[in-house]
C-alpha cells in the first residue's frame, strides 16, 4: 500500500506453515522467539521477523537470511549497510511493516483494540486534555482512544524518542491528520478489531556501517 512518503504492508500472522520463517532469523532472534511465553506468541514473533526479511530483502537485493541488523541509541532497529528506513509492529494475529521513501524516517503501529482496558482512564494519565475530550465525544470512544494511540506510538517509533515523548505528541484533526511534528499521518483499516497507523518524518538516518 503506497501512503505517499512510503509504503506499508499487512501481514496475517496466523500462517498454518509458519515454523518455515524460522530458518530465516538470526540466533538472537530466535532466542527472542523461544523466549515468548505461548506457542502462538512465538509463531507470530517468527513470521512477523521473517517476513519483514524477506521484504527488506526484496528491497535491498540482499538475501533475508543474511541482514545484519542495529540499533540505535533509542534501541530503533535499523538494517546495517543499506540507506533504508522501516518500521515493524506487530499485535495478536496482524503486523505491519513500513519502509520510508529516501529522506524520510518512518513508524507504524497495529493494535488490537481490547475490551479489558480502562481507555477513559489511561487516556487522562497519557493524552492531551483537547484529546481526552475529543475521545469522549467520538462515536466510539475505545476504538478513538486505539486510534490516537496507534498514532502516537508510531510518531515516537518514527522518531525514535521512546515511550517518555507519548503525551508530547498532540493528535490534531484538523485538515490533513499529524501528529507532533510529523510530514504526515495515516490511519489504516488493518482488520475488524484493530487499529494501525503510519507516520512519516523528516530525519537524519542512524550511521549504516558495514
Amino acid at each position: 500500500m503506497d501512503v505517499t512518503d512510503s509504503f506499508v504492508w499487512r501481514v496475517h500472522l496466523d500462517q498454518p506453515d509458519g515454523a518455515r520463517w524460522a530458518s530465516l532469523l538470526s540466533g538472537p532472534e530466535r532466542a527472542r522467539a523461544a523466549a515468548l511465553a505461548t506457542p502462538a506468541e512465538r509463531r507470530r514473533f517468527t513470521v512477523a521477523h521473517g517476513v519483514l526479511r524477506v521484504l527488506l530483502g526484496r528491497l535491498t537485493g540482499l538475501p533475508p537470511a543474511g541482514l545484519v541488523f542495529g540499533a540505535e541509541s533509542g534501541g530503533r532497529p535499523y538494517l546495517v549497510g543499506r540507506p533504508i528506513d522501516f518500521n515493524l509492529s506487530h499485535s495478536d494475529e496482524w503486523a505491519l511493516i513500513g519502509v520510508a521513501r529516501p529522506g524520510l524516517r518512518v513508524g507504524v503501529d497495529v493494535e488490537r483494540v481490547r475490551d479489558d482496558l480502562d481507555h477513559l482512564a489511561m487516556a487522562r494519565h497519557l493524552y492531551r486534555p483537547a484529546e481526552v475530550e475529543r475521545l469522549t465525544r467520538a462515536a466510539c470512544p475505545r476504538e478513538e482512544y486505539f486510534r490516537l494511540w496507534c498514532a502516537k506510538e508510531a510518531y515516537i517509533k518514527a522518531t525514535g524518542a521512546g515511550l517518555a515523548g507519548l503525551r508530547d505528541a498532540p493528535v490534531t484533526h484538523e485538515g490533513n491528520a499529524t501528529v507532533g511534528s510529523s510530514r504526515s499521518l495515516r490511519w489504516l483499516d488493518v482488520a475488524p478489531g484493530y487499529a494501525g497507523a503510519i507516520v512519516t518524518t523528516v530525519g537524519t538516518p542512524a550511521p549504516r556501517t558495514g
